[in-house]
Parts: structure tokens; C-alpha cells; sequence
């Protein structure tokens, strides 16, 4: 048993399947292509309202003003077969993709379809249409004994307009066949005319003439319409493996200039994500967004996903955090969405280790702070690799990865003071006593600034540091404890710029 799975208008599903609304309108699609573009694919409205392949731009609005032009999309017309191929592989592993549009599964291997009653081989293609409505696609599906057989009943079955879906089963291949229009089994032009004058009509009719009669006066073209109304002929698949990679694509008929028509889109993107991710059992990684601009130059950024996770709400959650605090350089034409998979991740935590309750929400909480007072003040601080006193820099945080604490041990005598930053550093005017030849760096006496005044009544002290004196960053400086006459601590530093407060001492 073969099914196959066809998608009538491919090329207009393609391209109207993030806009599903607009199958109730009159719509054209064009190819771009051609010298002179003209109408390749329509919808039902359209084609009521006169609209035809064929015609040209002219014409067609001529026939429908109220008429919706779309351009061809191959890109679109790539994901979408992508998609196909991951959604179809779940319900056989041996597929192939015949033509664009066209797919056919082996489903003789398949445990739940052996000696399986009609009835059950059509719920079985009711979860298969099911799945591919999801992918806002509309399908037909046809079920034989050939490949042939069910190609046959899916591009000839009980369907005339992509917005209704159609299952067929061929219980009787050879009846069904008879009773298919000659024009089935894709005669050429010059033929259907000879058999429109002979008044055949069906393949039944055309078989009853006798193959060796029909070689005679037919020539070898003949030969080859018996062939392809063949019910026990069968051929060897060429399988596909599904791509990992999930990309969802779109170009815009007019450049969008606000972050909301954007929203829109990528909303519906993460949606269809979703539903490609859950069946391979996957979860985003990262998120890689790219938006073609009006310019030509593209605008991409790589957002990682702190929990992986497919849930379309959170995901849509980061995008909006990040979109609200961007502006392009000119309007954007096209976005295209990329979702980075990977494994959903389990870990395993000590007795008293605890994780973030929501990293997905505190990272989107650090966004938004970063979007506030900017990147280089919010993160994890981090000491910095030199001997310059509190050099440090903020990182984005990792629980990941983090390092586990060091231990502390209970016979350490020697601990930090504690000290209360002061960033920037206060200027400050000191007064020192005077320098005598051979003596050491004159030492302050008072100082004068909001923090402190007056004169200071101990002074320890100086504690000299240089460092980095190879490069043309090189730095030196001077420290001093000293203790204000209001029994204020303070930690003051002195550079080739001046004198500063560097802390305040508890």
C-alpha cells in the first residue's frame, strides 16, 4: 500500500500560508521570472471572477479589480517542502519527494497498516491530513496498491478547492481507473485532440481499443498512456531524509516600517515552529532572526534561549524584548526566522543546589534592563585578570556553567576590609605635609570634600601599585586608609591626575 500526498496550487500555498485569510479573497500569483509576468496560480474567488493562468496583469485586473497580486516565492516554496518532509516522516520513514508539491510514502512496512481494513486505512490518512493542515497547508491524499494507483487518486479524487481536504482509498484500482478522463494519464496535446475527435473520453474507453491497434495508429505515445494506466506496474522510491533545520520565511509585497505588522509575523512563525519541533521531539536552542532591509544591507541577530524551550509564548516573549529596543536603518522586506535545535536538557542538582525558577523570565528581565541603562552595566561581575584594585567586568550570567564556590576554611586569619565602592571616584583636595629629601611620599593631613572634611587624625599607608608598564596603558597609584575627624573611614588614592576617594571603610 502507497499513499501520496498532494498540494494543489503549491506554489500559491506556499506563499499564502502565513496568510490564510486571504483564500476567501480574489488572488493572483505571478511568476516573476518571465519577461512578462502573467497569472501561474489563482483562488476559487479569482477564478470565478474570470481570472485564469495565462493571463497577464492586464488582463487579470481587467477580469477582478478588487484583485490581490502575489509574487511567486521560491524560497518559501523551499521551507515549505522542508516542512513537509519533517511532518511526513513521522508517519513512515520511507518517503520521497516526487515533485514539488508531490510526496509519496511506502507504507507497506508499517505494523498499525498491515491487513488493514479500508475504514482503517482512511482514519489513518485523517490524522496524516490532519497534521498537514497544521502546517496551514490543505492537502489531498489518495491511498492505492502502486505508487501510480494513488497518485492517480490524489490528483483525480473528490477535491476541487484547496480549502477542503479529500481523502480517497482504492479498494478497486481497476474500475477506478476506467473511469479516469484520458487527460489523467498526461497525453500530449496533439493526442487529446485525435481523441476528442474519436470521442473517446475515459481510460476504460481508450483500453478497450486494444494495445496493439492503439500502437498502430497511436505510435509509441500510446504505449506509453497502457503503461501509466498500469494497476499492478510499481517502481522503487528514491527516499528523502528529513533536513534538521527549521526556518520559517517571508518577503513582504510593501516594505514594513513598524515593529507591530513584524510581531504579527514572526508570532505566526514560532507557531508553525512549534508544531515542527514536537513531533522530532525538540526544543530551540538559539534563535537566529534575519530581516532583509530596504538597503540591501541585512540586519541579523543570534538570540540564545537561557532554558530551551518550544514553547511559542516564551519564545515570542524574547523576539519582542529584543525587537522593542532595535532600529533599522531603512524598512524591512523580507524576514526570515531560523530555529537552532537541540535535545531538551535534564539535570540533576545536589541536595542543596537550586536553579532558577524561570530562566527564560529573568532573562527577559535582563533585556529589559539592558535595554534601560545598557549592556556594559548589567551581568555577573567578574575580576579581571590584572593586579589594577577592583577591575572588573560584567558578564551575562551562566548558571550552566557556573563555577561551584570556593570553600572556606576555618583557619583563615586574614580577610578583606570591607569596603563600600565609590563609582566613579570622588575628586577630593588634600593637603600634605612637605616632602624632605630622602623622605618617603609626603602623607595627607586634611582633605576637604562632602564625604569628609577637616583634618585627618590617623593616617596608614602608602601601599605604591603599578602595573601594565610594557604597554601604553600603563597605570600607577598610591593608596592611603585614613581616618577623618568625624571617625569617618575612608580609602584614598592618589594618581598622576589627582587625589580621590576610592571607598568608604565600615
Amino acid at each position: 500500500m502507497y499513499a501520496v500526498i498532494q498540494l494543489p496550487a503549491f506554489a500559491l500555498q506556499a506563499v499564502l500560508r502565513h496568510e490564510p485569510e486571504l483564500w476567501i479573497r480574489s488572488v493572483a500569483l505571478l511568476d516573476p521570472t518571465r519577461n512578462t509576468p502573467v497569472v501561474i496560480e489563482a483562488t476559487r474567488p479569482a477564478r470565478d471572477s474570470g481570472v485564469s493562468n495565462g493571463l497577464t496583469v492586464t488582463q487579470a485586473t481587467a477580469r477582478s479589480r478588487d484583485l490581490i497580486l502575489r509574487r511567486r516565492s521560491p524560497a518559501q516554496e523551499v521551507v515549505v517542502t522542508t516542512a513537509l518532509v519533517q511532518c511526513l516522516s513521522g508517519f513512515s520513514p520511507h518517503l520521497e519527494a516526487t515533485s514539488p508539491g508531490l510526496f509519496t510514502l511506502d507504507l507497506r512496512n508499517l505494523a498499525e497498516l498491515r491487513d488493514a481494513s479500508a475504514e482503517t486505512l482512511s482514519n489513518w490518512a485523517g490524522r496524516l491530513e490532519r497534521a498537514v493542515h497544521g502546517l496551514q497547508l490543505y492537502s489531498r491524499i489518495g491511498l492505492g496498491g502502486t505508487p501510480n494507483i494513488a497518485r492517480l487518486a490524489a490528483c483525480w479524487g473528490r477535491l476541487e478547492a484547496p480549502s477542503s481536504g479529500a481523502i480517497q482509498v482504492i479498494t478497486e484500482p481497476r474500475s477506478f481507473v476506467d473511469s479516469l478522463p484520458v487527460i489523467a494519464l498526461n497525453p500530449s496535446s496533439d493526442l487529446i485532440v485525435i481523441l476528442e475527435k474519436w470521442g473517446i473520453c475515459s481510460v476504460g474507453e481508450l483500453l478497450a481499443l486494444g494495445q496493439e491497434a492503439l500502437a498502430d495508429r497511436l505510435g509509441l505515445e500510446a504505449l506509453a498512456l497502457i503503461a501509466a494506466s498500469s494497476t499492478i506496474a510499481t517502481r522503487p522510491l528514491k527516499p528523502v531524509a528529513p533536513a534538521e533545520e527549521f526556518i520559517e520565511t517571508r518577503e513582504f509585497e510593501e516594505p514594513i516600517e513598524s515593529v507591530e505588522p513584524l510581531l504579527f509575523v514572526l508570532r505566526r512563525f514560532l507557531d508553525q515552529l512549534h508544531r515542527r519541533l514536537e513531533p522530532a521531539g525538540l526544543v530551540a536552542e538559539q534563535l537566529y532572526l534575519r530581516m532583509a532591509l530596504e538597503t540591501g544591507t541585512p540586519f541579523e541577530q543570534l538570540l540564545r534561549v537561557p532554558a530551551p524551550t518550544r514553547d511559542p509564548d516564551i519564545l515570542f516573549r524574547m523576539l519582542h524584548t529584543f525587537l522593542e529596543g532595535i532600529r533599522t536603518d531603512a524598512p524591512i522586506t523580507a524576514v526570515r526566522l531560523e530555529v537552532r535545535p537541540t535535545l531538551p536538557r535534564q539535570r540533576q542538582f545536589t541536595l542543596f543546589e537550586t536553579a532558577v525558577r524561570d530562566p527564560n523570565r529573568f532573562a527577559e528581565t535582563l533585556a529589559c534592563l539592558v535595554a534601560l541603562v545598557g549592556a556594559d552595566r548589567v551581568g555577573t561581575p567578574i575580576l579581571e585578570e590584572n593586579h589594577y584594585p577592583d577591575a572588573f567586568q560584567l558578564v551575562p550570567p551562566d548558571f550552566e556553567n557556573a563555577p561551584a564556590p570556593p570553600l572556606q576554611r576555618s583557619d583563615d586569619w586574614l580577610a578583606a576590609v570591607p569596603l563600600r565602592r565609590l563609582r566613579p571616584a570622588q575628586s577630593v583636595q588634600v593637603e600634605t605635609k612637605t616632602e624632605s629629601a630622602g623622605a618617603p611620599a609626603p602623607a595627607p593631613l586634611s582633605l576637604r570634600n562632602r564625604l569628609g572634611g577637616g583634618q585627618l587624625q590617623q593616617v596608614y599607608g602608602p601601599w605604591k601599585m603599578s602595573g601594565r608598564w610594557w604597554e601604553p596603558a600603563a597605570w600607577e597609584r598610591e593608596e592611603w586608609d585614613v581616618l577623618a575627624r568625624d571617625h569617618q573611614g575612608l580609602r584614598l588614592s592618589r594618581h598622576p591626575e589627582g587625589w580621590f576617594i576610592e571607598a568608604v571603610i565600615d
